[in-house]
């Protein structure tokens, strides 16, 4: 009787063990994070963003993104295709106890956007970039810089920069409402083009008010509108933006 209760004991130990192991195994594979962020925008259009990480040991998380923009100006006229895509990677920081984070990154444009060159150009710009968000029970801010270096520099082409920075402050007004402003500004850089004497264009700049509505699992939706401050390019004297952002 004794041997049948030692038997019992122990297989009840090792169910409980391996029970466990199995349980920290998931865990270990579960972290990782996957979203997706689309963007409408008055003038750049419609922009699809795929953003993922990777939690690891440290205090720092590796991070991914994928950007398509599907806009037709950013491609080719006549067909539509070629696209500008951006791909990169980064690290991602949790600060201040989780409320800030931190996300320096490099990615590379891949397509003829930044260049006269007539054909598909892996790799034509590299773009050093930081996202930044900063959450609370009473503030919400979110921003982001970049700038897109071209890298084909050949004295048979033109070539261009384009630099992006957007910033949506905000404040809880309720659990599922924030209401803030809005500000992004689109410029061309270093233009190469001899018939253009200038040699930075600003696409627009934009400054408005923004409302987000934060969902169940992590999903939010924002919409911004307002006056478009400066454009050189004959973009419209107001603008909106709408996005969403739904992860897995």
């Amino acid at each position: 009787m004794k041997k049948v209760i030692i038997l019992c004991i122990c297989l009840c130990l090792y169910y409980n063990v391996s029970n466990a192991q199995d349980q920290e195994q998931k865990q270990e594979k579960n972290k990782t994070h996957f979203a997706v962020k689309i963007i409408q925008n008055s003038v750049a259009g419609f922009s699809p963003l795929f953003v993922g990480s990777f939690e690891t040991n440290k205090n720092f998380d590796i991070t991914f993104y994928s950007m398509f923009w599907t806009n037709t100006a950013f491609g080719n006229l006549e067909s539509g295709s070629d696209q500008l895509l951006e791909t990169g990677v980064g690290l991602g920081f949790k600060l201040m106890k989780g409320s800030l984070y931190l996300n320096p990154g490099v990615g590379f444009a891949h397509g003829k956007f930044f260049s006269t060159v007539g054909g598909t150009l892996v790799g034509e710009a590299i773009i050093p970039n930081t996202f930044m968000a900063y959450h609370d029970s009473i503030f919400d801010f979110e921003a982001y810089i970049a700038y897109y270096k071209s890298l084909r520099n050949r004295e048979d082409i033109s070539t261009r920069d384009l630099f992006l920075f957007w910033a949506a402050p905000g404040i809880n007004v309720s659990d599922r409402v924030v209401l803030g402003g809005f500000f992004e500004e689109l410029a061309f850089m270093g233009l190469e083009d001899d018939t253009i004497p200038e040699k930075n264009i600003q696409v627009y700049r934009f400054l408005g008010g923004s409302i987000k509505l934060k969902m169940d699992s992590g999903i939010a939706f924002r919409f911004s509108a307002g006056a478009n401050l400066v454009t050189d390019v004959g973009a419209s004297d107001e603008f909106y933006k709408v996005s969403a952002f739904i992860p897995f």
